[in-house]
């Protein structure tokens, strides 16, 4: 028998095969076998497999996995890396199964972002039109009178969830919903109590005059001492002050060395309420044009 040392590629792998060289037909045959066998062994990249993978996870990526379905979306992201790193080293056929994985891992976080995006879509949705309804609910009841801070505080929280809404940012918009929702609730129920409180003073004073109808007219105060939730407004629209909320300048005025800001005066605080002669009709008329143009709410202006 005579062998023949042949040498074969496969990859970056050499094969050396001894062919032994008989003259029979059945020689040749195994010969033939071994070295297809060989061949076999040598598995190609899995190039269109990968490309797949990568693509399906893109576009899972696109619809925002990463955020509405975020497990399937980094068992995706940790299948694609093994793909890679066993291309890296030439496994290809562990290569081709893992990339095989990771496109239906990838295909399976594309779909379920989709199908929750829509839902936080609608659930954000109907968070903000809550906590709108809400705010109207506490604008009723005289919110911007009575809390108007935290009227304007929860105002801004639901801007910010308009915000984020419209930018596509759905979770974001639905929690800042949620909290525009609480505070309008909290904003309402502060102005439902102080509103409370102010009608049951009105309805206490009325009391206390009707109580005696032929008694002679009390004299009208020269002091008032501030109650939990009472506004210069409030106290200038008593009927013992001045029974004009608009006359509020006149007591700012006067105690200027106690309100640094007209918008934020504090229980206990004891206020001179000005009256005639030194209280004369222009000093009346200038303060009721003062606040007009002012309006009956603002900052601090520093006049």
């Amino acid at each position: 028998m005579i062998y023949r040392r042949r040498v074969f590629n496969c990859g970056t792998m050499k094969v050396e095969v001894q062919v032994m060289r008989k003259r029979s037909r059945m020689a040749g045959v195994l010969a033939v076998i071994v070295m297809l066998v060989m061949f076999a062994g040598c598995a190609k990249p899995p190039t269109e497999e990968m490309s797949d993978a990568k693509m399906a996870f893109q576009n899972a990526t696109d619809a925002g996995a990463q955020m509405y379905a975020s497990d399937k979306y980094m068992s995706a992201e940790e299948a694609l890396n093994e793909a890679t790193a066993l291309m890296e080293k030439k496994k290809y056929k562990e290569a081709r199964e893992k990339a095989l994985d990771a496109l239906k891992l990838s295909r399976d976080a594309h779909s379920s972002a989709i199908a929750n995006k829509n839902a936080m879509n609608q659930s954000a949705e109907e968070m903000y039109e809550m906590a709108l309804a809400t705010l109207e609910a506490a604008n009723q009841a005289g919110a911007y009178t009575y809390a108007e801070a935290q009227m304007l505080d929860a105002q801004r929280t639901l801007e910010e969830a308009k915000k984020a809404y419209l930018a596509g940012d759905y979770a974001t918009a639905k929690q800042l919903a949620e909290a525009g929702l609480a505070k309008a609730q909290e904003v309402k129920r502060i102005a439902e109590q102080v509103k409370a409180q102010k009608d049951a003073e009105q309805s206490r004073r009325i009391a206390v005059e009707m109580a005696d109808p032929g008694a002679s007219p009390r004299p009208y105060p020269t002091e008032h001492v501030v109650i939990k939730g009472e506004t210069l407004w409030w106290i200038a629209e008593y009927k013992q002050i001045y029974d004009d909320p608009f006359q509020w300048p006149v007591i700012y005025k006067a105690n200027r060395s106690q309100i640094k800001d007209p918008d934020l005066i504090f229980p206990d605080q004891r206020f001179v309420i000005p009256r005639e002669p030194e209280l004369t009709d222009d000093m009346r008329a200038e303060a009721i044009r003062f606040a007009k143009n002012r309006g009956a709410w603002s900052l601090h202006d520093g006049k």
